[in-house]
């Protein structure tokens, strides 16, 4: 599994750096540094508006991609179950993209 994340992004860079320190196994690649085959049809704007996961031969941004990158975190897989509940999926979802409108 890769996580495509802007490490320009100061909350987005702290977030995946405690990521990283809990799970080893996750590729964990900085877009502002480098973009690879499976996101180089994303747009510049898509690419940093939202994290991405290449997860199973697909990809997967914003809210949907914390779902897969928890699912596979042993401290937060409870985390992605909980919110992968349809109601709360969707409250999820909803937060998820308001966080947005402050980067």
């Amino acid at each position: 599994m890769k996580v495509y994340y802007n490490g320009s992004c100061n909350i987005c860079n702290t977030e995946i750096s405690h990521y990283k320190k809990n799970n080893d196994k996750i590729n964990f690649i900085d877009i502002s540094e480098s973009v690879d085959d499976h996101i180089k049809h994303l747009s510049k704007k898509q690419l940093f508006r939202r994290m991405h996961v290449y997860h199973e031969g697909k990809i997967l941004s914003g809210a949907e991609s914390f779902l897969i990158l928890w699912s596979k975190m042993p401290n937060f897989t409870w985390l992605s179950k909980l919110l992968s509940l349809p109601l709360l999926r969707q409250i999820w979802y909803v937060a998820y993209e308001l966080s947005l409108i402050h980067i």
